[in-house]
């Protein structure tokens, strides 16, 4: 007889579900023996007769004799230690009965008008997680004990030519016998279902394989250097994917901090950290009304550099307050002697787009950036023109 008993595969989490499932499994007999008839007929798995969900599970915890539960339970016990010992105990719960249902539900409807019989046994679970097991660690060892008559021998196999030999044996017969339902057709059903699920797990993140897993084989990853494997998966769609939602959440963060400065008449520290954000991020856009606020506040406070930058990133992204903006942004410059900077700004203005208080403002404006020019010239002081 040849017995798997352990792996070396790494795990995470100790087999809590995988012994409870063998209890269950046990207790499941001893019910079947205590009143066979009952059990069999309301909890076995029918085909041919309709659709009853509840056998969709129950059926996997019955079993037709001692020997094949014996037999089960061991193989289940191999494979229960790597999906369990990588997934962790609720998970596995869900996996041990998700597969046993979902194969139920698959056999009875394709069985729907067959010939009526019977289905028992935690055989396509168990092919199922054999299934999981060569998709998470192919590559890592199984160990078995074979014994010829009372000797045992014990061995390691790899995980991917362990279940291999199974899922070929299965597939082989299932041909032979044409097809028909057979322990063979159930534990193919089983071992579908394994692989679909064990890769939606991977795939999902749910599960990790250390890289050694089957897709990381097949690609190499498992013998790049940290730093390669590191490049490579933050190039992957779900590390790009993930560094967008982190992005996405850091410039919530900071510009729920810039809010708080603005509503506390914090000036310096919101421009700080506006700034610290358009260097992060320079496709960032600040919201124009938050914006608007800040510009408001610093000219209030009269720091005037601040403002300028302020306003030249306002006027670089948004157009529906520019005219206001660049009037003020005018008188910020005539305050701190940059009337030429002024008037090149006032002449970006349209008088035909200003009402009549903003058209008085502007004629205003070019007064006295006038006077001031002829101020300072006066003065032998000349400014360096800046562009807005």
């Amino acid at each position: 007889m040849f017995f798997p008993y352990n792996t070396d595969a790494p795990l995470y989490y100790r087999p809590i579900v995988t012994i409870l499932m063998i209890a269950v499994n046990f207790f499941a007999f001893f019910c079947e023996l205590a009143d066979p008839e009952f059990v069999v007929t309301f909890f076995a798995l029918k085909v041919g007769d309709g659709l009853n969900p509840i056998q969709w599970l129950t059926c996997n915890f019955l079993h037709a004799d001692i020997f094949h539960l014996v037999g089960n339970m061991i193989s289940f016990w191999a494979f229960g230690l790597v999906v369990e010992g990588k997934l962790g105990l609720f998970k596995t719960l869900g996996v041990y009965l998700g597969i046993g249902t979902i194969y139920g539900a698959i056999v009875q409807i394709l069985m729907l008008g067959g010939d009526e019989g019977i289905c028992l046994g935690a055989s396509a679970i168990v092919f199922g997680m054999m299934a999981m097991c060569i998709i998470w660690a192919p590559e890592n060892s199984m160990e078995c004990v074979l014994f010829i008559r009372i000797t045992p021998i014990f061995f390691e196999v790899r995980i991917k030519i362990l279940v291999c030999i199974f899922l070929v044996m299965q597939i082989i017969f299932l041909v032979l016998n044409g097809g028909r339902l057979s322990s063979e057709f159930l534990h193919v059903v089983g071992a579908v279902t394994g692989f679909i699920v064990g890769i939606w797990l991977l795939k999902s993140g749910q599960v990790d394989c250390e890289n050694w897993d089957i897709f990381s084989i097949w690609s190499g990853r498992h013998e790049m250097t940290e730093i390669e494997r590191i490049k490579h998966d933050a190039n992957t769609p779900k590390a790009k994917q993930k560094k967008i939602e982190q992005s996405k959440k850091r410039q919530n963060l900071l510009l729920e901090e810039i809010r708080i400065a603005i509503n506390d008449n914090n000036p310096i520290p919101a421009f700080v950290i506006v700034q610290k954000m358009i260097k992060e991020f320079p496709n960032a856009v600040i919201p124009e009304s938050d914006l608007l606020s800040l510009i408001q506040i610093l000219i209030k406070g009269k720091l005037w550099s601040e403002a300028i930058v302020m306003i030249r990133e306002y006027l670089s992204r948004f157009t529906s307050k520019s005219l206001p903006i660049r009037l003020n942004l005018a008188r910020i410059f005539i305050e701190i002697d940059k009337p030429h900077s002024a008037k090149k700004t006032l002449s970006k203005i349209d008088p035909n787009d200003l009402d009549s208080s903003q058209y008085k403002v502007l004629q205003s404006l070019k007064e006295l950036a006038q006077k001031k020019a002829l101020f300072l010239e006066q003065q032998g002081i000349y400014e360096v023109v800046e562009e807005v």
